[in-house]
C-alpha cells in the first residue's frame, strides 16, 4: 500500500511541471479569441462590397432621422461646444480641451471637419461625418467577428443590430458626439479578434486608441484585455490592447492637465442595477417603444422580465451554443452590467433612469451592452458548434468547399431575425428632440441679422435640445458663406 506522504499530488500549481494556473487559465479562455480563417472571395471584390455597404448604411443611419433631416439640423455638443470651440480657438488647443472632465478626441476631429466646410454645410459634414463613421464601425465588426461568427449571414445580421439599434434613434444616430459609443462596442469586437496581418493589427490599435481618447469608459473593456494578455502573451497578439492602452494615457495626462476638479458625480449606484435588468436585459428584444410599455405598465414587472430574459439567453447559450459561445456568453455576463452600470452610477444618472417616462433617456449608456447581449444571442445560434439548429448528427451541417466553417443552417438566421424585426420595424424613426428644429439655416440667417447691429461681436445660434446654443464670431458670419470660417479669438459665453 503506498504511504500517503508518496501518493502523487494533484493540486494545481502556479509554476514547475505540471498544469498550473496560468496554464489553465489560458486553456480556457484561448477559445474566447478564435482565429478566423481568410475570406474566399478576390480582395478588390471585398474592398467594393465594403465600400458599397458603407455607402447603404450610411444612408440607411441617415433615413432613421424623423422630421427635419440631421444634414440640416446641428446636435447637442456637436454645435454648442465642439464646433464652437473649433471656429474659436486654435488647432491644438481645441483638440485637447477636456469637457466635462474627460477628452473626446474623435468628436473634435470631426468638429475640424466641419470648420473647413462653409458655416452653412456645417451639420451636413457632422450629419454624414456621424453616419459613415457608424457604418464604417459597423462593417469592422463584420469584419472582425469572423472568428465567432464565419456566416456571412450572421455577421449581416449583427451589423444590422448596430444600425437598427431602437435606442440609437433618441440621441445616438448621425452626429460625432455619440460615435465613441459606437467605438466602444467596436472595440469589445476589436478585444476579442485575432488578425492575421500588419493591417489589422494597425486598424486594431488605432480604433482602440481613439475610443479609448475620446470616451475614458471604455477602460471598463480591461478585463477582456487582461484575458487577452493571458491567452495571447505574444506581442504581436495584442495591439488592440496597446491602442487601448496608449488612448487611455493620452485621456489621463489631458485630463491632469485641465484646470478645476476631476469628479464625477457617482451617485444613484442602487437605482443603476434595476435600470440594467429593464434597459438592457427587456431592452435588447423589447426594443424602444416595446419596453416602454412594460414598464408603463409596471416597472418591476419591466424589471423581472428583463431579468427572466437575461437568465434564459445564458442558458441557452450554456447548453446549446459551441465551446466559443460559451465562453463569449461568460464573458458578457461579466462585462454587460459593468458597461451599463457604471457609466451610470459616474455619470450620476441612475436616478433620472428610473423616474424618466420612456427607457430612451440616457440611452447610450445601454447601447454597448445591449449590443453584447446581441453579439452572445447570435454566436449562440449561428456560431460554431452551435447545437440548437444542428442536424441528425447532432452538430451544424458541415460547410461547402472551401468554407470558413461550419455553416449555419438557414433557420438559425431566420429565427434570429423574425425575433428582432419588431422593434426594429416600430423604431425605426422615432420622435425625438432633433425632429422638430430649429434648421440651422434659418438660425445662421437670425444670426446674421444679430451680428448686422453696430458694436455685435459674436451670435448665439439656437440648436437641438432647447436650451444648447452654438456660439459663433460675427467675422465669421459677415463674410460671404460660400468660404470656410478661419481661426480666431475664442469667443465668449453666453451672458458674458
Amino acid at each position: 500500500m503506498t504511504s500517503p506522504s508518496l501518493r502523487p499530488s494533484r493540486a494545481v500549481s502556479l509554476e514547475g511541471p505540471g498544469p498550473s494556473l496560468l496554464g489553465a487559465a489560458r486553456s480556457w479562455l484561448t477559445p474566447l479569441f478564435p482565429p478566423a480563417a481568410p475570406a474566399n472571395l478576390p480582395a478588390p471584390v471585398v474592398a467594393l462590397g465594403y465600400v458599397l455597404g458603407t455607402a447603404v448604411l450610411a444612408l440607411l443611419a441617415l433615413s432613421r432621422q424623423s422630421g427635419l433631416a440631421a444634414t440640416r439640423t446641428m446636435w447637442a455638443e456637436d454645435g454648442s461646444v465642439f464646433y464652437s470651440q473649433a471656429v474659436g480657438r486654435p488647432f491644438w488647443s481645441a483638440l485637447v480641451t477636456s469637457y466635462n472632465g474627460y477628452e473626446q478626441l474623435v468628436p473634435r476631429l470631426g468638429a475640424e471637419l466641419a470648420r473647413l466646410v462653409p458655416v452653412l454645410d456645417a451639420p451636413v459634414v457632422a450629419a454624414w461625418g456621424g453616419a459613415l463613421g457608424l457604418a464604417v464601425l459597423a462593417l469592422a465588426v463584420f469584419h472582425m467577428a469572423r472568428g465567432h461568427l464565419p456566416s456571412v449571414a450572421a455577421r449581416g445580421v449583427l451589423v444590422l443590430c448596430m444600425v437598427l439599434l431602437p435606442v440609437a434613434v433618441v440621441e445616438m444616430l448621425d452626429n460625432f458626439v455619440n460615435l465613441p459609443w459606437w467605438m466602444f462596442f467596436a472595440s469589445f469586437w476589436a478585444l476579442l479578434w485575432r488578425p492575421r496581418g500588419r493591417a489589422g493589427a494597425s486598424g486594431v490599435f488605432v480604433l482602440c486608441g481613439l475610443a479609448a481618447a475620446s470616451e475614458p469608459l471604455v477602460a471598463l473593456l480591461a478585463p477582456l484585455a487582461v484575458a487577452r494578455l493571458v491567452a495571447l502573451p505574444r506581442l504581436r497578439d495584442n495591439w488592440a490592447v496597446a491602442g487601448l492602452v496608449a488612448g487611455l494615457v493620452l485621456q489621463g495626462l489631458v485630463v491632469l492637465g485641465a484646470p478645476g476638479p476631476h469628479g464625477l458625480p457617482a451617485t444613484g449606484l442602487a437605482s443603476t442595477v434595476p435600470a440594467f435588468f429593464l434597459r438592457v436585459g427587456a431592452g435588447w428584444l423589447g426594443g424602444l417603444d416595446g419596453t416602454d410599455v412594460l414598464a408603463g405598465a409596471s416597472r418591476l414587472l419591466g424589471e423581472l422580465v428583463g431579468a427572466l430574459l437575461l437568465g434564459a439567453l445564458l442558458a441557452t447559450v450554456l447548453v446549446g451554443g459551441g465551446r466559443q459561445a460559451r465562453r463569449l456568453g461568460l464573458t458578457v455576463a461579466v462585462l454587460a452590467p459593468l458597461c451599463f452600470v457604471v457609466p451610470s452610477w459616474l455619470r450620476g444618472v441612475g436616478p433620472q433612469m428610473q423616474q424618466a417616462t420612456s427607457v430612451g433617456f440616457a440611452g447610450r449608456y445601454a447601447a454597448t451592452s445591449v449590443l453584447m447581449v446581441l453579439s452572445v444571442l447570435l454566436s449562440a445560434a449561428c456560431g460554431p458548434g452551435q447545437r440548437l439548429f444542428a442536424g441528425r448528427g447532432g452538430r451544424a451541417r458541415p460547410a461547402h468547399r472551401r468554407g470558413t466553417g461550419p455553416a449555419v443552417p438557414p433557420l438559425a438566421v431566420l429565427v434570429c431575425c423574425l425575433a428582432l424585426l419588431p422593434a426594429w420595424v416600430v423604431d425605426f424613426r422615432d420622435w425625438n428632440g432633433r425632429a422638430g428644429g430649429p434648421s440651422w439655416a434659418s438660425q445662421v440667417e437670425l444670426a446674421r441679422s444679430a451680428c448686422a447691429r453696430p458694436g455685435a461681436a459674436t451670435a448665439y445660434l439656437a440648436i437641438d435640445p432647447p436650451g444648447q446654443v452654438v456660439a459663433l464670431p460675427c467675422r465669421l458670419l459677415r463674410a460671404p458663406l460660400l468660404r470656410a470660417p478661419g481661426r480666431g479669438p475664442r469667443a465668449p459665453r453666453p451672458g458674458s
